[in-house]
């Protein structure tokens, strides 16, 4: 590891500032999740297994591994997978140990009986000659078992973006166990085209109840997953008395007039809980029908911007109050970002942000009550738009930026606060990639890298703080940026590295140049057990080693994924996979890609090396969860930590009593003993953080 501590004492010393947690997640934001045991046969008589550390767990959790019901291996506390002998017949265990005592048991786990794990879908009918393909998904605990089910969105061969023409088949949506049994099927209909813009489903339990519900978008024709029309679950009766059968669709293929809807559905039925009126509509007004406005308010006449939509889930009331949804329409130029609540039976209005020009912002409040507030500068010091206005990302990312509990929404070139109201605007204008992490650990709270369609910048890519908008590096490029990307790939230098397209330089995350090379832009992923991320593009995974790149298979086996299951990556020349995150196993992540072997599988592919690091599953962090909540919006961006895991790792590893002696040239430590953090024995537990070494021989610092 390149920041390795000159000594044991260094090591010990930032192991207690940061001895409760990597990060600052609050418990309440953290799911409840079981093991997420695996085990993966290979080599014929070699078996990897994984499983989760939880945030929740104290510092003091150790496991045991159990085969066919047979202690195999006690005390693990290092990290949580293993290399281990077995067979496909086999059977596994984890029991979890809290101070010396057995708290939980998983249910037996048999090893999948491929490198990776194929789940058979139950593809659509081909509608209008037009096949389906899995593509967007999402994950949530839909039945509050502690296990994530796949939401997943059906892509039709004739979807389209928002500037072609052209009638698209329905959109489909459906709900999946682990093991393949399907939930539910949610229809959108003929009146909600299928394309990247037009759909955003957000997954998250939204009443606090332990069980994941789905938002999104619907119109009339719409049917739940019980088969009903979804305006049948509306408490206006403007929308109960929807005429389904029409279809609003020109000859164009765009819906430009018609009712417009949101629903919230029932995760594990598929049934639709409360339908209300979407807002704003397409001419940009509030629980109404309209028809699509004269070319000046969108600056087109035919839907391409009015129909861009983005969403969200975010924490807007605290960790302590349940999440909302916010829906967003239009970033090209005006841009409506409108949060939603769920109580449990009905969706509530919670606010609305319009910006409606390059300076002034219209701010609805919980009863529909407008203020109207101007503003004439921005953090980049060019150009005019100093709102939300035109400085929309085809993404965006979602975080507690200013330290209040609450979270933000980062558009790209702006950000809104959690109440609504404007936080900043840088003002570089559109772009098509995000990525907001503690990029940089050594300054304070996290930064956005993003790059620039517009040439207000002009072009290029900037970084700028995830708080102020205060630019701290701009990168400038002679055409549009349609790609970039910031993580931690390169080794030899602290924080991460970006880089992006119409360029081939890789930077340092305060801009200093590193090598005339593009590494990837794309994905970033945790994958070979190491603290930096590898590169995820199409269906090959790689990793960056001193300004090459070399592709990765398992752990188990170097091929690449590419060589099983006949993998397909999603959204053309984007090429991104149909979902990233960190499913189950230890803290590595899994990538979920469909195969064109039937079109009607996905495969989910897990890494399988082994790790020596002790790290709490990702989706107990909240940057992390709440990036795969967006995950699927639009161009789909990957999720980041919100903690730099090199010093967590660095703070936490690598500690034992045989060190302890070694280092400090102390006597033999003894066990049931404290010692101060130079190795001093003394009677009782120190005022300052001092070593306690059980009977076990095991330490603790506190």
């Amino acid at each position: 590891m390149r920041h390795l501590f000159t000594s044991l004492l260094a090591s010990l010393t930032a192991l207690c500032v940061n001895a409760q947690s990597p990060n600052d997640t609050p418990v309440s934001q953290m799911e409840h999740l079981d093991r997420g045991l695996i085990a993966i046969s290979y080599a014929t008589t070699k078996c990897f297994v994984g499983w989760r550390l939880l945030g929740t767990d104290n510092q003091h959790t150790t496991f045991q591994l159990l085969k066919n019901g047979t202690l195999l291996q006690d005390d693990i506390y290092k990290a949580t997978s293993l290399t281990v002998d077995g067979t496909k017949d086999d059977k596994f265990q984890v029991v979890t140990v809290q101070d010396g005592v057995p708290v939980d048991t998983t249910a037996e786990v048999s090893p999948w009986a491929q490198p990776y794990l194929p789940i058979k879908l139950n593809r659509p009918a081909a509608v209008n000659n037009a096949g389906y393909a899995p593509n967007d998904m999402s994950v949530g605990d839909a039945d509050g078992d502690g296990q994530y089910e796949l939401f997943v969105k059906w892509d039709p061969q004739n979807s389209k973006d928002n500037a072609q023409s052209g009638v698209t088949s329905p959109v489909v949506i459906d709900c999946y166990r682990l093991d393949g049994t399907q939930l539910w099927r949610v229809n959108l209909g003929n009146n909600i085209r299928a394309g990247a813009h037009y759909t955003q489903f957000m997954v998250y339990d939204f009443d606090g109840d332990g069980k994941a519900e789905m938002i999104c978008k619907t119109a009339p024709g719409s049917k739940d997953g019980e088969g009903q029309y979804v305006s049948m679950a509306a408490t206006d009766n403007n929308i109960k008395n929807t005429a389904n059968t029409t279809i609003y669709r020109n000859s164009d293929g765009r819906i430009l007039t018609g009712p417009e809807f949101l629903t919230v559905f029932d995760g594990q039925t598929g049934k639709a809980l409360h339908t209300i009126w979407y807002n704003p509509n397409r001419a940009g007004k509030f629980n109404q029908i309209d028809s699509h406005p004269a070319k000046s308010f969108w600056n087109d006449d035919y839907g391409n911007r009015a129909d861009r939509h983005l969403a969200c889930v975010a924490f807007l009331d605290g960790p302590d109050k349940n999440p909302s949804a916010v829906m967003c329409r239009g970033y090209y130029t005006r841009a409506y970002l409108w949060a939603v609540d769920f109580d449990g039976k009905q969706l509530h209005h919670k606010w609305l942000h319009a910006s409606v020009s390059n300076n002034n912002v219209e701010f609805y409040d919980a009863d529909w009550k407008k203020t109207t507030r101007s503003y004439t500068t921005n953090t980049g010091g060019k150009g005019a738009q100093h709102t939300m206005f035109g400085n929309g990302n085809h993404n965006l990312s979602v975080g507690d930026v200013d330290g209040d509990g609450c979270d933000e929404i980062i558009w790209g070139s702006a950000a809104v606060d959690n109440d609504g109201s404007l936080l900043y605007s840088v003002g570089f204008g559109h772009g098509d990639a995000i990525h907001m992490a503690d990029l940089n650990p050594d300054r304070p709270g996290y930064e956005v890298m993003d790059v620039h369609e517009s040439d207000i910048a002009p072009y290029g890519a900037d970084v700028h703080d995830a708080r102020t908008g205060e630019v701290l590096v701009l990168k400038t490029s002679s055409r549009d940026t349609g790609r970039g990307l910031a993580a931690d790939y390169d080794s030899r230098y602290r924080g991460c590295e970006f880089t992006y397209a119409t360029q081939t330089m890789s930077y340092t995350i305060d801009g200093k140049a590193i090598v005339n090379a593009n590494p990837g832009m794309n994905f970033r992923i945790y994958w070979d057990g190491d603290p930096y991320e590898e590169l995820l593009d199409n269906v090959t995974i790689s990793k960056w080693n001193n300004g090459k790149a070399s592709a990765l298979g398992m752990g188990f086996n170097r091929n690449m994924i590419a060589t099983y299951g006949k993998p397909a990556s999603c959204n053309s020349t984007k090429a991104t996979p149909c979902l990233t995150a960190d499913l189950f196993g230890d803290w590595r992540e899994e990538v979920i890609l469909w195969s064109t072997t039937d079109s009607c599988t996905i495969n989910i592919y897990s890494s399988g090396y082994t790790t020596d690091y002790r790290v709490p599953t990702l989706m107990h962090d909240h940057l992390y969860r709440m990036g795969v909540a967006w995950q699927n919006v639009a161009y789909n961006q990957p999720p980041h930590l919100g903690y730099y895991l090199e010093d967590y790792i660095d703070s936490f590893q690598g500690i034992s009593v045989t060190g302890i002696h070694q280092h400090v040239g102390n006597t033999a430590p003894v066990d049931n003993a404290w010692y101060t953090l130079q190795g001093i024995r003394i009677g009782d537990k120190p005022t300052q953080p001092g070593i306690y070494i059980n009977k076990n021989r095991k330490i603790r610092v506190e």
